[in-house]
């Protein structure tokens, strides 16, 4: 027999069955997901083609081929629009279910999640993705926790049960207890066209405090108060409102601490802009759980909102340049590495079709 020449064939992608709302379809669909070098996906979602969209005749289709295990996986996001609101009253319940199910069934796209993987019961498995900067998982979210393998939560308590508790309230502790194991944490990560290609050094910089944002977070007018308070010792630069983005850039470039305030979630998509434009993100300590945080002291330095706790930070933060600078170097390399968004479904497919412990 001839001997066989050559490279080796690469293992073929994995075909994802991905059911997604149009909640943050722009945010991290489209800059996240589509056009995946590593995965071959069917969109169901009424943001996508009318090809795309959830017609009954497509989705008994796409039943069929879940059941026979065409697809590696079901990922889907939580529920935008539910046909059975439980908190509308009888008549308004009745007529949003009528048109959801009739003439607008296109909109309820992830709602059809848990049917599709026949509540669990499927030989394909479904992931969950839920990006609300809320960190409760809310008593809609049941069906899809319940038919999931794994239930992937933006900002995720750091004891999982406190994030059920809308649940347990409603349906006793007993009943939701068993499905916090299927809790994992998950990272809004950041779009990597906002990259910058080159960070310049401590040295060269000469915004000792960058603050920006807007006006509504009670937080960050506390910080921006404490941050105005220490323009007499350091050089501060507080951008009040939003500012042009080209502008934004060029302050992290000049910047050597730039704050990143906690909003309705405790992780921002500023810290990882923070620290892939190489200053160092000064960062509240978490509430929350975060895949693969930025570590402190190591990419980070994180304050407490008590007392002078935040000024005594900034001046330890800005002691030592070389420290600095190995921190900015630290936390650059991590994020470019880890915190990219295409990243994010990787780490959802590999983490669900793990092997079980």
């Amino acid at each position: 027999m001839a001997r066989q020449t050559g490279c080796p064939m690469p293992p073929p992608k994995k075909r994802l069955l991905l059911l997604w709302s149009s909640y943050d379809f722009a945010h991290i669909y489209q800059t996240s997901f589509a056009d995946h070098p590593d995965f071959e996906i069917e969109l169901v979602s009424a943001e996508g083609l009318p090809r795309q969209q959830a017609g009954y005749r497509r989705l008994l289709h796409l039943r069929k081929l879940v059941d026979e295990g065409k697809f590696d996986l079901v990922v889907a996001n939580n529920v935008n629009r539910s046909p059975f609101p439980g908190n509308k009253g009888w008549a308004t319940t009745a007529s949003l279910a009528a048109r959801l199910l009739t003439y607008q069934h296109r909109r309820l796209d992830s709602w059809w999640a848990p049917w599709m993987v026949r509540y669990g019961r499927s030989k394909t498995q479904l992931a969950m993705i839920d990006s609300r900067d809320g960190h409760y998982v809310f008593p809609w979210d049941l069906p899809h926790l319940k038919a999931s393998k794994l239930y992937f939560k933006k900002d995720l308590m750091y004891w999982p049960r406190r994030s059920l508790l809308p649940l347990q309230n409603y349906y006793t502790e007993k009943k939701i207890k068993p499905y916090e194991a299927k809790l994992r944490p998950m990272s809004v990560c950041m779009d990597e066209i906002r990259n910058v290609s080159i960070a310049r050094p401590m040295k060269d910089r000469d915004i000792d405090i960058f603050l920006s944002g807007n006006e509504n977070n009670p937080l960050r007018r506390m910080i921006r108060e404490k941050c105005e308070a220490l323009s007499g010792r350091y050089r501060v630069r507080v951008a009040r409102g939003m500012i042009p983005f080209e502008e934004y850039q060029e302050c992290l470039q000049r910047a050597k601490l730039a704050v990143c305030v906690e909003s309705f979630g405790g992780e921002t998509w500023r810290q990882y802009e923070v620290a892939a434009a190489g200053a160092v993100p000064l960062m509240s300590w978490p509430f929350t759980q975060t895949h693969d945080p930025l570590v402190p002291d190591e990419h980070a330095f994180y304050f407490s909102y008590i007392n002078d706790h935040f000024e005594r930070t900034v001046e330890n933060a800005l002691r030592d340049g070389d420290r600095l600078q190995r921190m900015s170097d630290a936390a650059r390399q991590f994020v470019l590495a880890k915190k990219g968004r295409r990243g994010l479904l990787n780490y959802v497919v590999d983490t669900t079709l793990a092997p079980s412990s």
